[in-house]
């Protein structure tokens, strides 16, 4: 009897879970939502959003999330319940969210280091001046 329920349960759950993900994709097919920039880094300052470059640390946890997720998910319908996830499992997912953060915490500061480095090194007449235009 208790395996019956737990079936039972199992399919309402998966039977949400996969028209929550139809929804999505749905969404994603008529242009609601967009997935464009969804691993791509963000521009510095005065960069066009056409010129982004692709994010090697948002791609590495996308693909490690989907794939852990997927085996384990795998794993469990296999052994019929929930299978307990080994430690370094878990820490190689936060290494691999971490490297994400880390991304997003470097990245735009040593955009600003770079920026200043090189309006620092442009010679005056390439730079910009915001007071008066006379050379002297």
């Amino acid at each position: 009897m208790s395996q019956t329920i737990a079936t039972i349960g199992f399919g309402v759950i998966a039977t949400i879970i996969l028209l929550f993900a139809l929804l999505v994709l749905w969404k994603i097919y008529n242009e609601e939502i967009d997935i464009s920039g969804l691993l791509a880094e963000t521009p510095p300052p005065g960069v066009p959003p056409e010129e982004t470059k692709a994010s090697l640390s948002r791609f590495q946890f996308l693909v490690f999330t989907f794939v852990i997720a997927g085996l384990f998910l795998l794993l469990s319908i296999e052994a019929g319940t929930f299978v307990e996830v080994p430690q370094n499992v878990l820490v190689l997912l936060g290494i691999s969210g971490g490297s994400y953060v880390i991304s997003k915490t470097v990245g735009p500061s040593q955009r600003k280091d770079d920026a200043s480095t090189k309006s620092k090194t442009a010679r005056p007449s390439q730079r910009k001046d915001e007071g008066s235009t006379k050379h002297e």
